[in-house]
């Protein structure tokens, strides 16, 4: 399932990363679903694109936590060592909300209908921050979603020919909307949380939206000359994105130059836009606090 695997041909570490897995990560990972409906050339019946989906479940989430807490006992020194263990991590957790919307949008759903279920997603995030707090964790970073208007998937999916359904950039502003009525909600409950939490731990909220809507706004800032045009896909044209034909498929081919695109497959980053990202989060442009603020 193409939207289920690592990107192709991205470079990949030639050691083991060192890093903290959080639980949530896990159910996202164990919770993936592919979901392949009747129907020929990568559409149903009814014209919908047959897309692979992925989402977190409440139930998954709390379900996973829970096992993991299970045996941590507080007079038993195994807790006492991963409580400092935990401590001492820092823990990116997600970003979770965008598989969500993927699964509903390419389903069939609306963005009204889609919007219904972000307070209930941005409380099942709530809560695996609490569940990661009340085992040790002090180091939290919470990634908002990304401004899936400007997407080279949904670009070619939802192609409008009304000029006003489209921003000054280009990208589609009724998804960039939804992506920003999910960023404002988990803004505020990080906020919560985090006055909660003031003395014990450092919840950081991570920009994920403003980080590549500024790559698109300003590429020659970030050394890109191609914002909207996938560097691996297939079709040719403004988006060089076909359904039938992936990233990772028969008939697509990777671009020379990927360090010059935002969008590797149409649907995520490439390495260089990730650097950019990460960089935000580490000093501060696209964190709030800086990860490397003390």
């Amino acid at each position: 399932m193409p939207l289920l695997r690592r990107p192709r041909h991205r470079r990949l570490p030639e050691r083991p990363v060192r890093t903290t897995v959080p639980a949530a990560v896990q159910v996202e990972q164990r919770g993936l679903q592919a979901r392949r409906e009747h129907g020929d050339h990568g559409r149903d019946g009814h014209g919908r694109a047959l897309l692979p989906v992925a989402g977190a479940l409440r139930q998954d989430l709390e379900q996973r936590a829970h096992q993991l807490s299970a045996p941590l006992v507080p007079a038993d020194r195994h807790f006492r060592l991963r409580a400092n263990y935990l401590a001492n991590s820092l823990f990116v957790f997600g970003e979770f909300g965008g598989n969500d919307y993927n699964a509903m949008i390419f389903g069939g759903y609306s963005t009204e209908q889609a919007r219904k279920y972000t307070p209930k997603i941005v409380n099942t995030i709530s809560r695996g921050i609490d569940k990661l707090i009340a085992m040790g964790a002090t180091d939290i970073v919470v990634p908002g979603v990304l401004p899936i208007g400007c997407f080279p998937i949904y670009l070619t999916i939802y192609q409008s020919s009304n000029s006003s359904d489209y921003d000054g950039l280009g990208c589609l502003n009724k998804f960039n909307d939804l992506s920003t009525y999910h960023n404002t909600l988990l803004q505020k409950r990080v906020d919560i949380i985090q006055s909660r939490h003031r003395k014990t731990a450092r919840i950081m909220y991570a920009d994920f939206y403003s980080g590549v809507y500024d790559m698109v706004r300003n590429p020659q800032n970030y050394g890109l000359s191609s914002v909207f045009e996938t560097c691996c896909g297939s079709g040719g044209g403004k988006y060089n994105y076909q359904n039938s034909a992936r990233c990772g498929m028969q008939g697509a081919s990777a671009c020379a130059s990927p360090a010059a695109h935002l969008s590797w497959d149409g649907i995520h980053l490439t390495e260089a836009a990730d650097k950019q990202i990460t960089d935000g989060w580490l000093k501060g442009r696209y964190c709030r606090p800086p990860i490397l603020h003390s």
